[in-house]
C-alpha cells in the first residue's frame, strides 16, 4: 500500500512532467526515485511514519522527519553529528546517518 505523503508527491512530480520509480517496496517500507537526482525514503512504524528525503546535486545530503500516522510532523530527525552533508537511509525501522564530506573540492581559480 502507498503511504499517502508518498501518493501526493508522486501525484505533483507527474503533473509536473516528471517520472517517479518505485525502487524497494514491502508491506513498511517504500524507497522512491522522485527524479534522476532525489529519493524519497518512507517507513510506517506501529505508532509513527518515519520519512527521509535526500537529494544529489552533485553531492548527496539527506534531511528526516517522523510524522504521527495522521501525517502531522512530530519532530525533524538531525544526525549525531555535525556536517555539511548528512545522509541517511532507513534499515531496519532505523534512520542511519553517515557523514558525507567526502567531496573533493577543487578550486577553478
Amino acid at each position: 500500500m502507498l503511504l499517502l505523503l508518498s501518493l501526493s508527491l508522486i501525484a505533483d512530480l507527474i503533473q509536473m512532467g516528471g517520472h517517479p520509480q518505485v525502487l524497494e517496496k514491502d508491506s513498511v517500507y517504500e524507497r522512491i526515485a522522485l527524479t534522476d537526482s532525489t529519493t524519497l525514503e518512507v517507513y510506517q512504524a506501529p505508532d509513527s511514519i518515519y520519512v527521509v528525503f535526500t537529494a544529489c546535486a552533485p553531492q548527496c545530503s539527506s534531511c528526516a522527519r517522523v510524522y504521527n500516522k495522521e501525517w502531522k510532523l512530530i519532530r525533524n530527525i538531525t544526525p549525531p553529528f555535525t556536517s555539511i552533508f548528512p545522509l541517511a537511509t532507513i534499515r531496519d525501522g532505523q534512520i542511519i546517518w553517515e557523514d558525507n564530506n567526502t567531496w573533493n573540492y577543487q578550486s577553478t581559480l
